[in-house]
């Protein structure tokens, strides 16, 4: 190759990176509401990537002879929990739980119900702080909702 053509195939790969460091920086950036989006569908995938680890660990465990409870969502011994007189108890603003169930699962509950299903009647997964573990919740439609499941586990919110 001559000296000028390695100068002009230079200068061509200069134009080509400048042209796409141009077309990068332009205005074609993604707005707040592309970026909310994207978080959201960010923060499903994770949510959903822990359930599928979650039943691989409970499907290692059955076929390992394991017993598996994944529907105790109760506080284990030595920690408190809200409600467990019988009736429903206030976690504070319009959040309220039933017996064996937290206030931070309560709010996690809560949180999944408007982020995942918004209105109507749906099941959440939802973690719980208290166990470290997921469990399965259904909500009913309807004000208050009403949302089951675990070991007896209730949530109730407007």
């Amino acid at each position: 190759m001559s000296r000028r053509t390695v100068h002009i195939f230079g200068l061509a790969l200069t134009l080509i990176a400048f042209s796409l460091a141009l077309g990068a920086c332009g205005g074609s950036g993604a707005s707040q509401d592309e970026i909310d989006q994207a978080r959201k569908e960010g923060a499903t995938q994770t949510k959903q990537q822990l359930k599928i680890k979650q039943i691989e660990d409970e499907l290692h465990s059955l076929k390992h002879g394991h017993a598996v409870n994944q529907t105790q969502a109760q506080a284990p011994s030595g920690t408190s929990s809200v409600g467990t007189s019988g009736g429903s108890s206030s976690c504070g603003g319009t959040l309220s739980v039933g017996p064996n169930t937290t206030c931070g699962f309560a709010a996690n509950v809560e949180a999944d119900y408007y982020s995942e299903v918004g209105s109507g009647s749906g099941t959440v997964y939802s973690y719980s702080p208290t166990t470290g573990r997921y469990y399965t919740m259904y909500c009913s439609a309807g004000a208050p909702h009403t949302c089951t499941g675990g070991n007896n586990a209730s949530v109730y919110f407007p």
